[in-house]
């Protein structure tokens, strides 16, 4: 039901090709997984839209399902493939991101690869105030949407995430910050490994497996021993979390820590990580999967993903610009539209140019993987 192989691996760069087989279908890495927060992908798109776009997978998001009280009925209409009519494989966060976001990454406005001025005080000074607070049960939330409290231990992450019936569920982590001192990565590492043990003691169903995440912050001893427990559990996958650099150059060099003792014959998820600039130099360092919010999120605000970077069509340079956004794109955007009525509708600030423009962004990045698979496996890569 379940399997990876690892199909080829370029001498070149080190990169690797696979296949992932699932329930509900193979994805081929290294693949591309679109952030679906409450089980749809943001830009008024739909299933429809996203097969279109050859989208492979989607990533969706338990602590959402938990704070809005929709996991029993999710689980009720018989998990989220039925419930969001997407019969394709699905991942779900463990809720570990909400322990960053709305926690210290929230407070400080940090993002999981953020850069800052050293000694500024006013960059480490929180914005507003922390919604999570750390136990050793679990993390207590304040609610987002009405301030109530929420508990979520790992016991409770592991059977949120069988009810919602996900194809690969992640265990309870806690996702740290660029600023986190070593003391306080290590408590939090330290943690983090008691919950694992805690969340594995959870039977989980054939028809669903289990990824694993290192941690350790910018630490690099941290990183390795971290690596080296996840290696020792039982899990189909590995995933990569936390705090990964201030800077993209000392994201690469972490990586590059963890490829050397990351266990190779599991899929490799770089969780939260996804622009344009990145990809190939990550993909060098074993990863096979990564998500990202950016190109849906950047379609939203009116910009297009090219094989000449972005550009954003409220330019005035568009105004008379009657081609497609990408001459050889196959998408149903650039099937139909050309970049002066992109322009338009984004200057009228028309709703459909979100959808158009995140229907693009998903196809192009799945055709850019596709070119990078092949170039892989021909040692061009």
């Amino acid at each position: 039901m379940f399997s990876f192989k690892i199909t080829h691996t370029s001498k070149k760069s080190g990169a690797r090709t696979g296949i992932l087989k699932t329930p509900h279908g193979t994805i081929r890495t290294p693949a591309f997984i679109p952030v679906a927060t409450l089980g749809v992908v943001k830009g008024a798109v739909d299933t429809a839209d996203l097969l279109k776009a050859n989208v492979q997978c989607q990533i969706t998001n338990t602590f959402h399902f938990f704070d809005l009280n929709a996991v029993d009925v999710v689980k009720r209409a018989g998990g989220l493939h039925k419930f969001f009519h997407f019969e394709k494989p699905i991942f779900t966060d463990s809720g570990g991101f909400q322990v960053f976001s709305l926690g210290k990454g929230g407070a400080h406005g940090f993002g999981k690869l953020h850069s800052f001025i050293p000694g500024n005080k006013a960059e480490i000074k929180p914005h507003k105030a922390s919604l999570v607070n750390i136990t050793k049960d679990g993390a207590i939330f304040k609610s987002p949407r009405d301030g109530r409290t929420l508990m979520l231990t790992p016991e409770k992450s592991a059977r949120i995430q069988k009810k919602l019936g996900a194809d690969f569920i992640y265990m309870l982590d806690i996702c740290g910050t660029v600023i986190d001192s070593k003391r306080e990565v290590a408590r939090d590492l330290t943690q983090t490994e008691e919950w694992f043990k805690r969340f594995l003691k959870v039977p989980i169903p054939p028809s669903q497996r289990v990824f694993s995440i290192i941690q350790g912050g910018l630490y690099t001893d941290l990183r390795v021993q971290s690596t080296k427990a996840v290696n020792e559990l039982p899990t189909f996958g590995i995933a990569i979390g936390g705090a990964i650099g201030k800077t993209k150059n000392e994201m690469y060099k972490i990586l590059g820590t963890i490829e050397k003792h990351i266990d190779p014959s599991r899929p490799h998820h770089l969780l939260g990580i996804g622009d344009m600039e990145s990809i190939p130099n990550f993909l060098v360092h074993g990863v096979d999967l990564f998500d990202c919010a950016m190109p849906t999120r950047i379609a939203r605000h009116g910009v297009a993903l090219t094989s000449k970077g972005r550009i954003d069509v409220h330019k005035i340079r568009f105004k008379n610009i009657f081609r497609p956004i990408e001459k050889k794109c196959l998408c149903s955007t650039c099937d139909i539209y050309t970049l002066s009525e992109l322009h338009f509708l984004a200057k009228a600030k028309e709703t459909l140019i979100g959808r158009l423009l995140t229907i693009h962004n998903l196809s192009f990045l799945e055709s850019y993987l596709t070119t990078i698979r092949e170039k892989i496996e021909l040692n061009k890569f």
